[in-house]
């Protein structure tokens, strides 16, 4: 992925954020400006590389915010997975319990479902995302669900950068973090 700032002559580059918390999930690239924000973009049809910063003047910025993301849909997947690992795990271990002769297939999976199901309310509490709101639209990251301490201070510490970036350079900031 080649994301490059190209700064206008005596534009100076306040913040240029690669936030990359693990192998598997997608790294999130961001730069600001003291007279734009560059906001990550892929092109739907390129020869080489897709991947580009657009720049978006700090005039056309309407608000920079960092709000709290709604935990439901969560809540529901967690009880939906607490549910199902257990009756799975009921239907696994039903013949064992009888003592049914034959060759019983015992897995693990359903009894990780369960615990993933009682884990993921507590990943996903207190979770932030970032809204940009501007004259050509609107842009919105939602940082990958984490649950080690280390990876949480990282999106805590990108989202001070970002919003201390931008409030040097006179944008408007909702933080709602601090509510």
């Amino acid at each position: 992925m080649s994301y490059h700032v190209d700064p206008e002559i005596g534009e100076k580059v306040e913040a240029n954020i690669e936030l990359c918390l693990s192998k598997k999930s997608k790294p999130f690239y961001f730069a600001v400006s003291d007279r734009a924000i560059y906001i990550p973009r892929v092109k739907l049809i390129a020869k080489s590389d897709p991947y580009y910063f657009e720049r978006v003047p700090l005039s056309q910025v309407i608000h920079v915010a960092v709000r709290r993301l709604p935990p439901y849909a969560l809540w529901l997947l967690a009880g939906l997975m607490i549910v199902g690992g257990l009756l799975t795990t009921f239907w696994m271990m039903e013949p064992v319990l009888r003592k049914e002769p034959g060759d019983h297939r015992i897995s693990g999976w359903p009894i990780a479902v369960f615990v993933g199901g009682i884990l993921l309310p507590f990943a996903a509490r207190g979770r932030f995302g970032l809204d940009i709101e501007y004259g050509g639209g609107k842009y919105r990251w939602r940082p990958p669900l984490v649950v080690d301490k280390a990876s949480k201070q990282e999106i805590a510490d990108t989202f001070q950068t970002i919003i201390a970036a931008c409030e040097k350079g006179g944008t408007r900031v909702i933080d709602e973090r601090n509510k």
